[in-house]
């Protein structure tokens, strides 16, 4: 099972990276649903080029954490580091499916705009799997 979650994780992964690498060169599919908008349908704030890729590479260096655990040659990192980073990434995860208490996640109080709707049906449940996925992970490890 380890090794299917692994797999799993850096699977998505590595395609939520390759789509913010898409958006950051002018991609615009899923673009007008990726960022929370407030009550007038207006954006709340506009990624940068730099900042979307910022959140690229992070969620490929979440990615290659994953495999780092079946394939210790990917990234060469002391196991116990490895072991409570996949546990960090899980809880950056939570956090994320918990929300800010307005716009975003399990908490949001504004929830009629097409991102809330979008946000309750795919990106808080995909947190949520992530976290779960990485906290078996660390148990398992």
């Amino acid at each position: 099972m380890l090794i299917f979650l692994t797999f799993l994780n850096s699977l998505i992964l590595i395609i939520l990276s390759l789509l913010h690498i898409y958006w950051a060169f002018g991609g615009l599919w899923g673009k007008d649903l990726a960022v929370p908008t407030n009550r007038s349908g207006q954006k709340l704030f506009m990624p940068s080029v730099l900042s979307t890729l910022i959140v690229a590479v992070g969620l490929l260096i979440f990615a290659l954490c994953n495999l780092s655990i079946q394939f210790s040659a990917v990234l060469p990192l002391n196991p116990l580091f490895l072991k409570y980073g996949i546990l960090v990434i899980g809880l950056i995860f939570l956090l994320r499916a918990i929300g800010d208490f307005n716009y975003v996640g399990l908490m949001k109080k504004y929830k009629t705009s097409d991102f809330a709707r979008q946000d309750r049906l795919f990106y808080t449940p995909l947190c949520l799997t992530l976290f779960a996925a990485h906290l078996l992970i660390f148990i398992g490890f």
